[in-house]
């Protein structure tokens, strides 16, 4: 595990940290402050990309407020101005983010630290399970996660395709047939769409693989590839834990007394197509 430390005087920032993917949902913004947002990160884990580094913010060591770079809006702090957190030396080394409808979190500047420590070794594809419960009945955030990684998803296979897809009835078509047959031109010939991955070999003209859900790193296979999230590559491929909605009509996620449904009604938002 690494721990990251400030460069001007070598001071610990953090809590010893592994490595995972970058989660899709980072810039997603969530509702309107009718509940606070949980943390992007899970503790103990870090993500890198973008010139940042991500981790949760009850990991942060050693960091002192910088009052006068502050901004936000009615209920904290975004991430629009300069820093807002600096080493106890006074260098500049992170933003925290915990204003209403974004994700909380502390993004560390990667040019102000460093990483010291021996990371994670990476683990084998199969060290995964892939088939484990998607998430438990106290998870009330997994379709804004799911939603986001999906509308990655549709953007990278509308790049991939530019041609009509095809794809067999399912948890894949429920998320992708509509949209996809809105975004992409009509014409006489059609590509088809499905998944590959661990434990499922599919021939396709565009494949839908997971990424690592360490590295990031993409499924290796043959073909025209759109790496998405291991969370909705196990969501789509892993039919039997695919309850329908309760015959309630269960209403996520702000009535609590009613039971929470297995899928959202609509991962793809209307307001992603106009």
């Amino acid at each position: 595990m690494v721990v990251f430390e400030c460069v001007a005087c070598g001071a610990a920032l953090t809590v010893p940290l592994r490595q995972v993917d970058r989660p899709d949902h980072g810039d997603r913004q969530v509702g309107n402050g009718i509940r606070n947002m949980p943390a992007l990160m899970e503790p103990g884990t870090y993500a890198a990309g973008s010139g940042q580094i991500l981790l949760a913010p009850g990991d942060v060591r050693g960091m002192v407020w910088i009052p006068e770079q502050f901004d936000g809006y009615c209920c904290g702090l975004d991430a629009h101005a300069v820093p807002n957190l600096a080493c106890e030396c006074g260098q500049q080394v992170a933003t925290r983010v915990d204003d209403c409808s974004l994700w909380q979190v502390v993004m560390l500047r990667a040019g102000a630290v460093r990483p010291a420590g021996d990371p994670e070794p990476v683990a084998d594809w199969e060290a995964f399970d892939w088939s484990q419960a998607l998430r438990d009945d106290t998870d009330l955030w997994w379709h804004h996660r799911l939603a986001a990684s999906a509308e990655v998803a549709l953007a990278q296979v509308v790049a991939a395709a530019g041609m009509p897809l095809t794809m067999p009835d399912g948890p894949l078509a429920d998320v992708f047939r509509q949209p996809l047959g809105e975004l992409l031109p009509d014409g006489p010939r059609a590509m088809t769409l499905a998944l590959a991955g661990p434990g499922l070999a599919a021939g396709a003209d565009v494949l839908l693989v997971p990424r690592h859900p360490q590295t990031g790193e993409a499924w290796e296979v043959e073909g025209t590839v759109v790496p998405i999230s291991a969370e909705l590559w196990r969501w789509l491929a892993c039919t039997d834990e695919q309850p329908v909605i309760p015959a309630t009509g269960g209403r996520w996620p702000y009535l609590d007394e009613d039971p929470l449904p297995r899928r959202p009604e609509r991962l793809l938002l209307n307001s992603w197509l106009q």
